[in-house]
C-alpha cells in the first residue's frame, strides 16, 4: 500500500481501496459492494480483520501490515495467534447468546395488545409492567435466552436506560457501529439524543443493503413484527444507536 486507508470525509477512493475490499471479502470480513470507496462498511471490515488476526488495538484503517497478513506475505506472531484464539472463543459464546435471543424474538412475532391500543400484552405480563413494551420485548427475549445483563422486572423497560448503559459499558452492553444479528437498535424519535421520552428499540436481524437493515420490534403499530429500516430515514429516527450485547 502506498498510503494508509482511513475513514475520511469525503471518503477515500481509488484502485487501492478496491484491492483492500477484495482482500477483505476473500477472508470473509467484508460483504459490501466492491466500490473503490473507503466507506463505513469497509472501515468496519478492516477493524474486524485486525480483531480476528489478533491485533492488540484494532483500528478502522487499512495499511501495509494488514495487506501483508491478508495476502500471506506475513504471518501473525505467536502472541497475535493466542489473542485471536481467546477472542474467537469469547465471540463464539456471545454469538450463541445473540442467536438464542433472536430465536426468542422471532417467537414473539405476532404478539398484539389486548385490548387494542391498551399496551396490555403477554410481554408486559411477563415483565410485571403493562406499559410501552418495546424495551420489555427485547428484555424478555434476552432473559429467556440466558442473558445476565437483562433482568425481568428491572432491566430494561426504558430505552434511554439501555443507551446510557451501553455508552458507559455497563451490564455487558456497548455501542457498536457494526451491528450483528441479535444486537439492539435504539431510535431517537424526538431529536433529544435519548434525553426525552419519545424513543423506540428493536432487535437487529440482518443487513439488507449498504444503509438498510431488517429488525424485529415490539410495540410498533400495537404488535411485534419485522420492520425494514434505513439509516437515511430521518423521518422515523433522528439518531440510531446500535447496541452490542455481550452477556
Amino acid at each position: 500500500m502506498q498510503r494508509t486507508l482511513t475513514l475520511t470525509t469525503p471518503h477515500m477512493e481509488g484502485p487501492d481501496v478496491e484491492m483492500a475490499q477484495r482482500l477483505l471479502e476473500k477472508h470473509g470480513d467484508y460483504d459490501g459492494p466492491i466500490s473503490g470507496e473507503y466507506d463505513v462498511l469497509t472501515a468496519q471490515a478492516s477493524n474486524r480483520a485486525q480483531f480476528r488476526l489478533g491485533y492488540t488495538k484494532p483500528s478502522q484503517g487499512f495499511g501495509t501490515p494488514l495487506e501483508k497478513f491478508l495476502t500471506g506475505a506475513a504471518k501473525p506472531t505467536a502472541a497475535m495467534n493466542k489473542l485471536s484464539a481467546q477472542r474467537k472463543a469469547s465471540q463464539t459464546n456471545v454469538s450463541a447468546l445473540r442467536k438464542r435471543a433472536l430465536a426468542q424474538m422471532i417467537k414473539l412475532i405476532g404478539t398484539v395488545e389486548d385490548p387494542p391500543h391498551s399496551n396490555h400484552t403477554i410481554v408486559g405480563k411477563w415483565y410485571g409492567l403493562q406499559d410501552e413494551w418495546c424495551a420489555m420485548t427485547v428484555t424478555m427475549a434476552y432473559v429467556l435466552a440466558g442473558s445476565t445483563g437483562f433482568a425481568r422486572g428491572s432491566r430494561w423497560a426504558y430505552v434511554p436506560y439501555v443507551v446510557a448503559a451501553a455508552r458507559s459499558g455497563q451490564y455487558g452492553l456497548s455501542v457498536t457501529m457494526d451491528p450483528q444479528p441479535g444486537d439492539l437498535v435504539c431510535y431517537d424519535l424526538d431529536g433529544t439524543n435519548f434525553d426525552g421520552s419519545n424513543n423506540h428499540i428493536g432487535m437487529y436481524e440482518k443487513r439488507t443493503g449498504p444503509r438498510s437493515f431488517q429488525t424485529i420490534e415490539g410495540n410498533f403499530g400495537d404488535t411485534c413484527n419485522r420492520q425494514q429500516r434505513s439509516l437515511d430515514d430521518t423521518n422515523f429516527a433522528k439518531r440510531y444507536v446500535f447496541v452490542r450485547v455481550s452477556k
